[in-house]
């Protein structure tokens, strides 16, 4: 089985049997598929070990969740969905404290492997709508061990009476969204979603025709789930801009592909967008600038979920990572359907060093070296051929004479 994978890993000692957990790092997310499909876990004997994997995610209380009336919900000729949602938590009183303003709209969807962009805008009469953010990625960003998922979006502390979110659904059926409302707790702290991956390099090019050409680049292929950017620029700005993936990473790449993501960068939110997981080292940031100064990027941020492995270990056994292999498909293990099972908060378990198991290969040559009784056979058949020869060629002369 190791000879289809390129990269091997020892995991630590095993101190007890039981689940033991570990993070999937940018380093390790390099040699990974976007899905992980192509992770494994071994033992000594080469059998594989299942396991499962998870996003880490913050745990809301139940308490604190207000439901908010969902007066809408339809689908449009072009294939969206509109939403038309009542705010009803800027009546909210918590603690003799008003709340004024919506921080996050919570989505309960039921479950699904398919991801949606959308949009969300506001409005106090209905009639007049204005946007609070757009790109919006709904996805399985939140697990729960029921039939559904949770999904947040940031609405910038608006206090609008009404909401109306428009999912794109690309000529595909709908998210079946079960509810929607916000989580109120206002000494909630904030709980990290993401890995930064290392800093990239950024160079930016304005050009004559109002648009600045800005190339992102890594020293390796790093999964990225959220991309945030630092401008300088007018204090006011609102700005249309497209994220590019080129097809391969020739430093020599000119931005000639479809756009992978069509945004909006404000000067009114951050800037920063949930993205479908990609696995690149370099992208690029097309900004339409129109007849407005150009904005500077100076400085970007690239991001991955933070994902969990658990596996049930046994004590004292060995067990290793494989890394990196194109053909490898989804496992299908029964751990799956023991989720319920496992702890909370697992052990820790560390990852050795990665090897790269091709240059591994120089043991296996040496055991074929190994057979030193070849060279001497060979050397006697040679010798064998050359007295035969030798032989024939005296008998052909005595014939002759």
């Amino acid at each position: 089985m190791a000879q289809q994978y390129k990269y091997k890993a020892a995991l630590g000692a095993i101190a007890k049997t039981g689940f033991y957990q570990f993070n999937i790092t940018p380093e390790l997310a390099t040699h990974l598929k976007t899905d992980l499909t192509d992770l494994r876990i071994i033992d000594e004997q080469n059998v594989m070990i299942p396991h499962i994997t998870k996003k880490i995610l913050p745990s809301f209380q139940a308490n604190a969740f207000k439901e908010f009336p969902v007066l809408k919900n339809t689908i449009t000729d072009s294939g969206k969905t509109v939403l038309l949602i009542e705010n009803k938590g800027s009546n909210l009183v918590i603690d003799n404290k008003k709340v004024t303003g919506i921080s996050e709209m919570v989505l309960f969807i039921k479950n699904s492997s398919v991801s949606r962009y959308a949009t969300l805008s506001g409005s106090n009469d209905q009639t007049h709508w204005f946007i609070i953010s757009d790109n919006i990625l709904l996805s399985k960003k939140y697990e729960t061990t029921e039939n559904y998922f949770i999904n947040s979006i940031n609405c910038y502390n608006a206090d609008y009476t009404y909401f109306k979110l428009i999912i794109n659904n690309e000529n595909a059926d709908p998210f079946n969204i079960l509810k929607v409302g916000s989580y109120y707790d206002l000494y909630l702290q904030t709980f990290p979603f993401f890995i930064s991956n290392p800093a990239p390099v950024v160079s930016q090019k304005d050009s004559s025709n109002g648009r600045s050409y800005i190339k992102i680049q890594t020293q390796k292929a790093y999964h990225i789930d959220e991309l945030s950017f630092n401008i300088t620029g007018p204090r006011f700005y609102e700005r249309s801009a497209s994220i590019f993936v080129p097809q391969n990473d020739d430093p020599g790449n000119t931005i000639g592909n479809v756009s992978s993501l069509d945004l909006t960068l404000s000067s009114k939110k951050e800037n920063s967008f949930g993205i479908k997981t990609l696995k690149t080292k370099m992208l690029y940031l097309v900004i339409d600038n129109k007849d407005n100064p150009p904005l500077k990027i100076s400085g970007v941020r690239l991001q991955q979920d933070i994902i969990q492995v658990i596996a049930y270990l046994e004590k004292d056994k060995k067990y290793f990572l494989l890394l990196d292999n194109e053909g490898a498909t989804k496992p299908d293990y029964d751990i799956e359907i023991f989720k319920d099972s496992i702890p909370e908060r697992p052990d820790t378990v560390s990852i050795g060093q990665l090897m790269n198991i091709e240059k591994e290969e120089p043991v296996v040559q040496k055991n074929n070296a190994n057979k030193w009784w070849l060279w001497p056979a060979i050397i006697a058949a040679i010798g064998v051929l050359a007295l035969l020869t030798w032989k024939l060629l005296t008998d052909m002369k005595k014939t002759g004479q």
